[in-house]
């Protein structure tokens, strides 16, 4: 049975999870603590980008362009990373790109922790760079785990994928009211679960920025950390 149709949690679950409470947490801090930038969603920065060119304000511009400049490079060099050695596993691969974004998390923890608040300058814009960076590398690493429709950074396919799932299984329930009916696929509920936690890591950096800032870019890191621990269990 493939990862996307257990019915059970598997190890790609339990990593993809914690991928997703971490792409979500340092969303949360980006936006909070690097003047409204996004290190994960590339989307929205796309959109900020736009707006900030339209506006005029181009320094608000420049971080986004760091923010998207920075995803650009993690993820070549994640793709580099996981092509090194053709014949390591997927899950050694998957492996050395946890690692690789634990690294680069680190860098962004102990420089808020070092760097004045609030940043501005090259601090700011070297944070933004590493943090999108890492985000970047995961998004690779979500592509080795190869659950349909999670890549664990950006979430408005995962949403149409969910209420693709939902409106399938709820128009087979009305289609077939005096027969058996379609549970909502495994899939569906995986993707729903990824997107909560993306929520939740969100929410809960939020929540931690307004009562310990000092302590808010770790969240993500931990996640990862948990990520990792559970890629020793992971298979092709």
């Amino acid at each position: 049975m493939n990862k996307a149709s257990a019915p059970h949690l598997t190890p790609a679950d339990r990593i993809i999870g914690a991928l997703a409470f971490a792409a979500g947490s340092a969303d949360a801090f980006a936006f909070h603590r690097f003047h409204d930038v996004f290190t994960s969603a590339m989307t929205g920065n796309t959109a900020l980008l736009g707006i900030a060119l339209g506006q005029g304000h181009l320094i608000a511009a420049s971080r986004s362009l760091a923010a998207l400049g920075g995803f650009s490079a993690g993820a070549t060099l994640g793709t580099i990373i996981a092509d090194i050695g053709t014949q390591a596993s997927g899950a050694a691969r998957l492996r050395r790109l946890l690692a690789l974004e634990i690294a680069l998390l680190l860098l962004v923890a102990l420089g808020w922790a070092v760097f004045p608040h609030p940043l501005f300058h090259a601090p700011l814009y070297g944070l933004i760079m590493i943090g999108a960076m890492a985000m970047g590398s995961q998004s690779v690493a979500a592509r080795t785990i190869d659950l349909p429709g999670i890549p664990t950074v950006v979430f408005t396919t995962t949403l149409t994928m969910i209420m693709m799932g939902l409106t399938r299984s709820l128009t087979h329930r009305v289609a077939r009211a005096d027969g058996p009916t379609r549970a909502i696929p495994p899939i569906t509920a995986r993707q729903i679960g990824a997107m909560g936690l993306y929520v939740g890591g969100a929410a809960a950096t939020a929540l931690i920025g307004l009562i310990l800032p000092l302590i808010a870019a770790w969240p993500a890191l931990l996640a990862v950390l948990l990520a990792l621990r559970a890629a020793r269990d992971f298979a092709d």
